[in-house]
């Protein structure tokens, strides 16, 4: 409840960690829509973890399987066994892995289809339709 109250700050009192520039998440009361673009662009690059009551561990953790699922694919891509007798070159393994990822990427849609669709769904008078349509044009 007390989340939607004017100045409410989702920093902590005393975060762990430095958050840059001493930022500070709260909620603002402006009126003008461009003095909300002014405060946006002051956000962090990388929020603390903090803010969403994670210890600041979360983010380490977070980075850190990221990291293990980038070796792990590019480990996937390397050519297996040994000996240079005909086997597929690294290249080649690349070229095939990157031509299959390719083949899955689903063709650029048309705005206007998926407007008729969610047309049908009610419209975007339906909050569940104006979030599928904006996830839409961001996966676009």
């Amino acid at each position: 409840e007390r989340t939607c109250e004017e100045d409410f700050s989702f920093t902590p009192a005393s975060p762990l960690l430095k958050i840059p520039d001493d930022f500070e998440y709260k909620v603002n009361s402006f009126t003008e829509h461009t003095d909300f673009r002014k405060y946006i662009e002051q956000f962090p690059e990388n929020d603390s973890p903090e803010i969403f009551g994670l210890h600041p561990n979360a983010d380490l953790t977070y980075c850190v399987k990221e990291a293990n699922a980038l070796f792990k694919t590019l480990g996937d891509t390397q050519p297996k066994g040994g000996g240079g007798d005909g086997g597929v070159s690294r290249e080649d393994v690349v070229y095939e892995k990157a031509s299959e990822l390719l083949s899955r990427i689903p063709e650029d849609y048309e705005e206007d289809d998926y407007k008729v669709k969610i047309k049908k769904l009610g419209g975007m008078t339906v909050p569940m339709n104006i979030f599928l349509f904006q996830e839409i044009q961001r996966f676009q």
